[in-house]
């Protein structure tokens, strides 16, 4: 399968990028509990709907500058760590798609604690649509992007709430 290369972009960059979506979530989950999930990808088959697997590049423990590809139904993602805090942020470069939808993206991924076993999941995602797509960038980003990682977010929020509960019991 072919890689389309993006431009690999920082934590500085985001301001300058055009789309900015965000989407929250209470999770009742510690942070670093949901945390653990995402970066594991724990039970991600249930929680984020079209994943496949995920093939990381280098050895554990993993952390900045780690590079993924994570494969769903649809495209494969090349993904190169900007920053790993356990308990705290999980943000990626998006530097090659196997269909390139963009010029460049970021994830970046705040979890805040509220108590021990509470947080606020903030799924943020910054991106500029490749050039090809701007004629309908809006739509793409609307109608595609945001309900996609929305999902993302509600389903390890929901995730984690029942592995919570089964620990429990």
């Amino acid at each position: 399968m072919s890689l389309y290369a993006l431009q690999p972009s920082y934590l500085e960059d985001i301001p300058a990028m055009r789309h900015h979506l965000r989407t929250e979530r209470r999770v009742n989950a510690s942070a670093a509990r949901a945390f653990d999930i995402l970066a594991t990808g724990e039970g991600q088959r249930e929680w984020a709907h079209g994943y496949r697997s995920t093939t990381w590049y280098g050895t554990m423990p993993y952390g900045s500058a780690t590079v993924r590809d994570i494969h769903l139904r649809w495209i494969t993602v090349r993904e190169r760590f900007l920053a790993w805090e356990p308990g705290r942020r999980f943000s990626f470069s998006a530097d090659a798609m196997s269909i390139p939808l963009a010029r460049r993206m970021i994830e970046d991924i705040i979890f805040v604690p509220l108590d021990e076993n509470r947080c606020v999941l903030r799924w943020q995602v910054h991106l500029d649509t490749a050039a090809m797509l701007r004629p309908v960038q809006e739509r793409i980003v609307s109608k595609t992007f945001a309900p996609m990682f929305d999902r993302f977010a509600a389903g390890l929020a929901s995730y984690a709430e029942s592995a919570v509960a089964q620990r429990k019991s």
